[in-house]
């Protein structure tokens, strides 16, 4: 297997990225949802213009993890989209590793370059939201510290997930 390496995305990744998190969000959720609801969540988020469009955002930072020229795992972070107290706090929106790439420490790798960036801008907190029945990611978050501190309601189309929100003090 061939060394995996990490840097930042670029614009010419958008296509690559937003298949790439198509299908790994499609792999671990899809089967929660009605094919509609899932296919207008898929449209909104993981389109290459989306995806594009975020990445030349100055606020947000996509993380790649590669295997070659392959994306194996992506974070995504950046402001806090959630009803929590902001104030410096920053946001990890999205973390999520190819299947075949899972116990090989790359979620861990991502997962220590976003507290160090988000620590590097400043934060004194981070801020995510894990499905409640998401025991494999949650177990991971508690590792790191986070402590779960709220709920909130996480939309796929017209289905209404209730996401747990955590938080770690920098």
């Amino acid at each position: 297997m061939s060394e995996v390496t990490y840097r930042d995305a670029h614009a010419a990744d958008a296509e690559a990225l937003a298949a790439f998190a198509e299908r790994t969000f499609t792999e671990t959720f899809g089967h929660l949802y009605p094919p509609e609801d899932l296919k207008a969540y898929v449209e909104a988020k993981y389109r290459p213009h989306v995806v594009a469009t975020e990445i030349a955002q100055p606020e947000t930072r996509y993380r790649l993890a590669m295997r070659g020229d392959a994306i194996i795992g992506y974070c995504k972070m950046g402001v806090v989209d959630m009803e929590v107290d902001a104030t410096d706090a920053l946001e990890l929106h999205r973390l999520y590793v190819d299947r075949d790439a899972k116990g090989a420490g790359v979620a861990q790798t991502l997962m220590d370059e976003a507290l160090a960036w988000a620590r590097g801008k400043g934060a004194a907190r981070m801020y995510l939201s894990v499905w409640e029945n998401n025991a494999r990611a949650q177990a991971f978050y508690r590792r790191y510290g986070f402590e779960h501190v709220g709920e909130h309601t996480f939309m796929v189309g017209r289905v209404a997930d209730r996401d747990f929100i955590w938080r770690l003090a920098l």
